[in-house]
């Protein structure tokens, strides 16, 4: 059950990530494009952790 809450959050996040990069390449004010892009590095930063944390064999 763990594994598959996982798979979820990891897809999750990959979905996130792209969408925020999207609408960060699409804005055209710099406040915009910057609250995007704050975003799209905090879904990075998370997905990279859980990542680690998988591969650690560590469940959260």
């Amino acid at each position: 059950m763990d594994a598959i809450i996982q798979t979820l959050k990891l897809r999750y996040y990959a979905r996130l990530i792209n969408k925020y990069s999207q609408k960060s390449n699409k804005a055209a004010l710099g406040l915009d494009r910057n609250l995007y892009f704050q975003k799209y590095c905090y879904y990075q930063d998370k997905l990279r952790m859980l990542q680690e944390e998988i591969s650690a064999g560590r469940s959260i």
